[in-house]
């Protein structure tokens, strides 16, 4: 069986993963204006974390519930544990919008042009 290594408890990341873990746990729980947000067998919370190496040695966390549609970006410095927030936004209405910085052929020329094929005989 090969050696697993789970990283330790004191990881800067997972200790930031803990948190935002139990934030979202405890902010699930409290009324907003939506009301309180279901939980999710999916994860911790039901959030989607994804965690990338930058050139400088810092993390990218990218956290994004998807019962609210909100995310939230951050740099993780392992050095000394440093988390700092540098994006957040609800991601509704770009989810919404049909294209954005498309580049030839655009969506809507697409879907005129497979329109316009016929299907194929069977």
């Amino acid at each position: 069986m090969p050696d697993i290594r789970l990283p330790s408890l004191r990881s800067p990341l997972v200790a930031v993963l803990l948190v935002l873990a139990a934030a979202a746990g405890a902010a699930s729980q409290v009324p907003g204006p939506r009301g309180p947000a279901p939980a999710a067998a999916d994860g911790p919370a039901g959030l989607w974390v994804s965690d990338s190496p930058l050139d400088d040695g810092r993390r990218l966390l990218v956290v994004v519930d998807p019962t609210t549609k909100h995310a939230a970006i951050y740099h993780l410095d392992p050095a000394s544990g440093g988390l700092t927030l540098k994006s957040a936004r609800d991601l509704t209405w770009d989810l919404s919008i049909d294209e954005f910085n498309a580049q030839e052929p655009r969506p809507a020329a697409l879907k005129k042009m497979l329109q316009a094929v016929p299907p194929p005989a069977p």
